[in-house]
């Protein structure tokens, strides 16, 4: 059954831009058991159709971090494509910041497990300290300390090995009240987006968890769907 502390799963994908992956990913969700009221397709942005002033809008490649440099060398120049991931995220946040609860944010390429409703659940009983964003996808294959190494071990809640936290952005859940808190400093943002939530998290001093195994793949990563450029 639907864990009903989970009000919102945000589906970052454009309904008919990314048609192809919309077709795969909506029955997808359905058929994992996902009710479909809960389902929000918030993508109201398009890498190739943003003009100059809407990029440089949200977009700063020279915001001023103080003693916090750069975490990658993409934030020097964005593309269109990684800006609209960006916005169409923002755009779930301020949603998000509306409400009370927990929230769900799923990217076009997600692919969940078979299981995934009973483990989301198994893991929301284990998680009985206080946190702000829990890391559902593997990223790449990192496990947390003391995680099982079998991927068909119980799900568990786990603290990550590191301050980076987002091993991938396929997949996370967050309070809604660490959202209220993103929705006033997350634009203008400067780096991809799974660099620029460890900056934010950091910022406020958020508390990360990881569920492992992982409840989530990414479908890009590994090789199930391609990205094209420029998008």
């Amino acid at each position: 059954m639907w864990p009903d502390a989970v009000k919102t799963v945000y589906v970052l994908c454009h309904p008919t831009k990314e048609k192809d992956r919309y077709d795969r990913l909506i029955p997808h969700l359905l058929q994992i058991g996902i009710p479909k009221e809960r389902i929000k397709i918030c993508a109201p942005t398009w890498g190739a159709d943003l003009t100059v002033e809407q990029i440089f809008s949200v977009y700063n490649p020279y915001l001023n971090r103080g003693t916090t440099p750069a975490f990658t060398f993409k934030a020097a120049g964005l593309s269109r494509g990684e800006i609209s991931l960006g916005m169409n995220f923002y755009s779930a946040v301020q949603d998000a910041a509306k409400s009370d609860g927990l929230v769900l944010t799923l990217e076009s390429d997600v692919w969940l497990r078979e299981d995934f409703v009973q483990r989301l659940a198994d893991l929301l009983a284990d998680a009985t300290t206080k946190w702000d964003y829990i890391s559902l996808g593997e990223g790449v294959g990192t496990r947390a300390p003391g995680a099982p190494i079998s991927y068909y071990a119980p799900t568990k809640a786990y603290k990550p090995p590191h301050q980076w936290v987002f091993r991938c952005t396929d997949s996370m859940l967050f309070t809604t009240e660490y959202m209220k808190r993103l929705e006033k400093t997350f634009v203008p943002f400067k780096e991809i987006i799974d660099w620029e939530m460890n900056y934010q998290l950091m910022l406020h001093k958020g508390i990360a968890l990881w569920a492992d195994p992982p409840l989530a793949e990414q479908g890009t990563c590994n090789s199930r769907l391609v990205t094209s450029l420029p998008a």
